[in-house]
């Protein structure tokens, strides 16, 4: 009786799962490759399995990484230095292959790299090296990047029709400066914008941490307001990564009317805040360009769609708990007889 109970419970949740989703995902399980990096002369911190370089003016070194291939085939993996960036999360990341606006020099700018394919045989493997050459001025803070090392998609894989293909990858961090001088993080307002965001009506806040420096984890509040009174409000912790921005979201519940809105933000580090103050305005305009991209249950959170949705997730919640107390009540039975 109780096994019944958990399956009607599972099969319950899973009904619900793909109601709410409506997607399904295939993706691969199996990473069958690892890598390390191998020790470079310049390294700060031996501790650590990413590169931590101090290095002087005009010096040159090769940063080595080892890949093995731990898979039954050959197989081939691309290489690349991508900068690091601070995404609408708050967090780090290295995604970005061209040279970042605000920094005097990138390390992509820095290291070279074959873009070829690095085809490596079934259970062994192979040393890359990357060339990383300093310029002539000693570097003001701190570069950071990451090395990605991706199996390449065999030709059957790459054309593969699935909604989302998995991808396998690896990132090694790359840090560094000429100096153990440190830099303290300097954060700028950038500006404010109402739009559409992964098709929800949204405010855009953009910061910017404009110094060579890796912040500590900030938390960071964002309000909009209308006359006084609070109309979305957001907490986060974030950190950033050096010279970048970070633009996140505000998401409101429906499309915001037109008219002048206030933005308060206030980003509190241990030793140090900022705040910041602005006044925005939505136009007629830009109301009638995020209907046409965003859905009308996000355009009407309170609509009959939007509110059977609601109701939905409340009815399958509140049977989830009904049955879990019939299991418990079920055990409970079972004990005592």
């Amino acid at each position: 009786m109780i096994k019944r109970g958990i399956q009607y419970l599972v099969g319950l949740i899973g009904v619900i799962y793909l109601l709410m989703t409506g997607v399904v995902v295939s993706a691969e399980s199996n990473v069958n490759f690892s890598v390390e990096a191998i020790p470079n002369e310049f390294q700060v911190d031996s501790g650590v399995t990413y590169f931590d370089l101090r290095i002087p003016p005009e010096q040159r070194t090769d940063m080595k990484i080892r890949i093995y291939n731990h898979g039954s085939d050959d197989q081939s993996y691309l290489v690349s230095l991508r900068n690091a960036t601070t995404n609408g999360n708050g967090l780090i990341v290295y995604e970005e292959k061209e040279p970042l606006t605000l920094a005097e020099v990138s390390l992509s700018e820095l290291a070279r790299v074959s873009e070829k394919p690095i085809t490596i045989k079934a259970g062994e493997s192979k040393i890359v090296s990357l060339k990383l050459t300093l310029p002539k001025r000693a570097i003001e803070g701190v570069l950071l990047a990451g090395i990605e090392i991706k199996k390449q998609d065999k030709p059957e894989e790459a054309s593969a029709e699935v909604g989302v293909q998995s991808r396998q990858a690896y990132v090694i961090g790359v840090k560094v400066r000429s100096s153990i001088r440190e830099i303290e993080p300097d954060l700028l307002f950038e500006g404010v914008k109402a739009t559409s965001y992964l098709s929800r009506p949204s405010v855009l806040v953009t910061l910017a941490n404009q110094a060579p420096a890796i912040s500590e984890k900030f938390q960071v509040e964002a309000v909009v307001k209308k006359g006084g009174k609070v109309i979305v409000r957001k907490e986060m912790t974030a950190q950033f990564a050096p010279t970048t921005y970070m633009t996140f979201p505000l998401t409101s519940m429906g499309i915001l009317k037109p008219g002048t809105y206030q933005l308060d933000v206030k980003v509190v580090g241990k030793e140090k805040n900022w705040t910041w103050q602005d006044d925005f305005t939505i136009s007629e305009k830009q109301v009638e360009q995020m209907k046409k991209t965003v859905p009308d249950v996000e355009q009407h959170p309170n609509s009959f769609l939007g509110e059977t949705s609601k109701m939905l997730m409340i009815v399958s919640l509140s049977i989830i708990l009904l049955l879990l107390g019939y299991i418990y009540h079920l055990k409970r039975k079972a004990s005592s007889e």
